[in-house]
């Protein structure tokens, strides 16, 4: 993954410390990026994912930033930029998961959930885009949802964070793609992470797996292709485009 001037591209993945940010980060740099792997509070989590990184050859460091709040997003940025010159690639994966009856949802737990699914996007994109546009040329890859897309029983904080995820990705892209910049999302169905590991054996999951068309869940590092594919050239077409690997549990 080259830059047109051939060098590795620099690619900064948030909340990369574990699931499908850790094998975004890991998949980018077989591919040739050098990568910022971004961690909330998991900075054992994120050494993990470095040491992947660094065993594929590429470059990379660990970042640590509450991202929902826009000095620190703009913060990290700008720490990624001064240690490797610039970033091609941003990929927006930090999240929350939410489930429970909407009645009882606590207005905490709404705002962390928004904060965390959504705000934060708003807040790294907003840090990144001045220079990319700068150099005409960059790619943004949101990890959206396929419940942001239909909706699900009791994650209501979940999918209107993930709905809005989209809605944000569509508008941007019509925004800056003449500008040389491509912003794209990911809408996965359940995916095997830590983050859902609690739900697959329990009703509710066996209940998705029966909306799976291919009869199961996805792993992460099938996810990660769909994104890695979205960071590349191959991808030279898309922008404002959502990307479905979900076991063909939602056909839009």
């Amino acid at each position: 993954m080259s830059s047109p001037a051939g060098r590795p591209r620099v690619v900064l993945v948030t909340g990369s410390s574990r699931g499908i940010g850790a094998e975004v980060a890991a998949k980018a740099a077989v591919e040739g990026a050098t990568v910022a792997v971004h961690y909330g509070t998991s900075r054992e989590g994120a050494e993990r994912t470095l040491a992947r990184v660094r065993e594929a050859g590429a470059d990379g460091d660990c970042f640590a930033a509450d991202i929902a709040v826009g000095a620190e997003a703009e913060r990290l940025v700008a720490a990624v930029i001064d240690r490797f010159g610039r970033i091609d690639g941003l990929v927006n994966n930090a999240g929350k998961t939410q489930v429970g009856p909407f009645l009882s949802i606590d207005l905490g737990e709404w705002d962390e959930v928004i904060r965390t699914d959504l705000t934060a996007a708003f807040h790294t994109i907003r840090a990144v885009l001045p220079s990319m546009v700068e150099r005409g040329s960059g790619s943004i890859v949101n990890i959206a949802s396929r419940l942001g897309q239909m909706g699900v029983t009791e994650t209501a904080a979940y999918s209107a964070a993930k709905a809005g995820l989209i809605g944000l990705t569509r508008s941007l892209a019509r925004e800056f793609g003449t500008k040389g910049v491509r912003i794209n999302a990911v809408a996965p169905g359940v995916t095997l992470t830590e983050m859902t590991e609690d739900l697959v054996d329990t009703e509710a999951g066996k209940a998705r797996l029966r909306d799976m068309a291919l009869g199961r869940f996805g792993r992460a590092d099938e996810v990660a292709e769909a994104v890695i594919f979205l960071l590349s050239d191959k991808a030279s077409l898309f922008t404002g485009q959502t990307l479905n690997p979900n076991s063909g549990g939602y056909m839009p």
